[in-house]
């Protein structure tokens, strides 16, 4: 919304979010918004926030409350430090604030201040000067005009702490969200220093603070989150995601942080050691769960022969969006227009995929969501649907940091009924079953045969979580096409239908950021997601014919460099009835990367 006259007033509401705003009453435009070459930039001035800096439409900071993130951001780690720092790298920062607060510290003999926006230093030294106070003439302060990214790998050990003050993760800022910048950040480091992040809102961005400590304690020794709160940073709790090298930083900061607080005398107006700056219990959960989404997958016996049309299915894979509190992004891709036995229909969701596909009398559906996915509700409303009675269920926890065999027992088949009764529901109407753990060498030998191969079904889906993959490969939507379109036929021996589908869901959601990609197969289809900020691909292979799994499994590892592989292996289009049979052919096994 931006600037917006509301009477005879001027009132600025945030951008960030499009469901959600906040506003305040403008004084007066100091500076109008400027296109710096990077981002569009404001300088507006408010009676009670005084001097506010916008970025994109997004506040930065106010004058009344900068102190706050300011304060916590640099004397956090500092304080926290077992010995006094020396050297400090600020990334970003170009108002100074950090900077300013960094060199409170007497020890400190250098600081490094790396700006890529060069208007941002100047607009703020020139209109809001109270921010930066005097940094400039600092001779312990060093400016960099540059990216922060290329900049902090020519300092391969050289810092004792490392605040990188950006903005959100998009424009200038996206190069400061990865993995590759995080070990460039771990390499500049000394033994026991420091680094810390801003990383977000924790409650209207739950997914930024997980995506970095993922990213994180995959880079770093040691990883926490400090949790506080200022009026500036819509959504109340506001976190920085700090990474240690060396293990022992964070066992000892509490201690370290009270003693060298007594010892600057520094006087803080905002920040103490003595201030609880852990996450909320609930955060901490979301931090630390051990999954990426879920998936129900169904086989559901349709009634009386019933063959829903082309159009009856995309209602459903609509209306299943609603019924798991989802929004679909862009329309239903199908592999044939009349969706005949075996044709796919895919429809992305916000966080993921629906998919259908028939064989016979069996309606074989997959929904997979990145978030919470409400199982129960998604199996009664397709049951319902397509009127039928039952259908055999596959709950599998996708993208699980658990051992295979806690993988295992976290993953359910059972057949499901709706209730018989006015309320809506449904029952399990067989004990819970899990999966065949198998060793990898024995689904790789010449004798393994897929299930459709002993009358059990008449296809297969091989579900693949393949972690720690490289950033660079797995964050590129040409990359990723090649890989569905050329890699993958080529390891598979499938044929290829039409080109991949490969839209980047990045957006702002650090868990779900990455491209999807949909490769339809003249017998099945490949669908994959790839998400940036958890090294990870997930990726749904259904085919009526034998393929070489362990060609494709080792193609995927190779290609996108994962270090291992969480495998299942899927009757699909079932002829048999019999729980204890399809659980014995439905296989689970992990593969580690040569």
């Amino acid at each position: 919304m931006g600037l917006v006259k509301k009477g005879n007033k001027l009132w600025f509401f945030e951008e960030l979010y499009k469901d959600v705003t906040y506003g305040f009453e403008v004084s007066r435009v100091i500076v109008p918004e400027t296109d710096t070459g990077f981002q569009k930039l404001m300088i507006l001035e408010s009676d009670r926030l005084g001097r506010i800096l916008v970025l994109d439409g997004i506040v930065q900071l106010t004058e009344e409350d900068e102190g706050i993130y300011h304060e916590w951001i640099a004397h956090w780690p500092l304080f926290a430090l077992s010995k006094p720092s020396e050297q400090v790298l600020v990334i970003g920062g170009g108002d100074g604030g950090v900077a300013r607060e960094v060199l409170r510290h007497k020890y400190i003999k250098k600081v490094t201040m790396v700006e890529i926006d060069k208007m941002v230093v100047d607009l703020c030294r020139e209109h809001m000067p109270s921010i930066s106070a005097g940094i400039f003439d600092d001779p312990r302060f060093d400016l960099i005009i540059g990216d922060g990214a290329e900049v902090v790998r020519a300092m391969r050990g050289k810092c004792d702490a490392i605040m990188i003050d950006s903005t959100d993760p998009i424009g200038p800022a996206k190069s400061l969200f990865n993995t590759s910048f995080y070990t460039s950040v771990y390499d500049a480091l000394e033994e026991d220093g420091i680094a810390i992040h801003q990383t977000g809102a924790l409650i209207l961005q739950p997914f930024e603070a997980p995506g970095s400590w993922r990213q994180i304690e995959r880079t770093f020794d040691d990883v926490r989150v400090v949790q506080f709160a200022n009026f500036s940073y819509q959504g109340g709790p506001f976190s920085l995601t700090a990474g240690s090298k060396g293990k022992r930083v964070f066992k000892n900061a509490d201690r370290n942080a009270k003693k060298n607080f007594r010892k600057a005398g520094i006087k803080t107006s905002w920040y103490s050691p003595e201030i609880t700056a852990y996450p909320s219990p609930e955060f901490q959960k979301r931090l630390e769960l051990d999954k990426y989404g879920e998936e129900i997958v169904m086989d559901i016996e349709l009634p009386g022969g019933r063959r829903p049309t082309t159009k009856q299915v995309e209602k459903w894979s609509r209306e299943a969006c609603k019924a798991i509190r989802m929004v679909a992004f862009g329309e239903p891709i199908v592999s044939n227009p009349e969706l005949g036995d075996g044709e796919t229909l895919v429809q992305y969701i916000e966080t993921s995929a629906i998919n259908y596909r028939r064989f016979g009398d069996k309606a074989c559906a997959n929904i997979f969501t990145c978030a919470a996915l409400p199982v129960d509700e998604a199996v009664d409303f397709s049951l319902d649907y397509f009127g039928a009675g039952s259908a055999v269920c596959w709950h599998l926890p996708r993208g699980s940091f658990a051992e295979i065999k806690d993988v295992r027992k976290a993953t359910k088949i059972y057949k499901a009924a709706l209730k018989k009764t006015e309320l809506r529901g449904i029952d399990v109407v067989s004990q819970i079953y899990r999966p065949k753990l198998m060793d990898a060498a024995a689904v790789f030998s010449t004798d393994f045969k897929p299930p459709m191969d002993r009358g059990l079904c008449s296809a297969f889906e091989l579900i693949m979580d393949i972690h720690d993959c490289d950033y660079s490969r797995i964050s590129n939507c040409d990359t990723v096409a090649q890989w569905a379109a050329v890699e993958f036929r080529k390891a598979s021996g499938l044929e290829t239908v039409g080109k991949p589908d490969a839209p980047d869901f990045g957006h702002a959601k650090k868990k779900t950021a990455g491209p999807s990609v949909i490769q339809l197969l003249k017998r099945g289809s490949n669908i994959s997601h790839f998400s940036m900020n958890w090294l990870m691909i997930v990726v749904n292979i259904v085919s009526q014919d034998a393929f070489p799994v362990r060609k494709v499994i080792e193609n995927a590892l190779r290609y996108f460099r994962g270090k291992y592989a969480v495998c299942w292996i899927v009757p699909r289009g079932l002829r048999s009835h019999a729980m204890a049979e399809i659980a014995e052919n439905t296989l689970i096994f992990s593969v580690e990367a040569k």
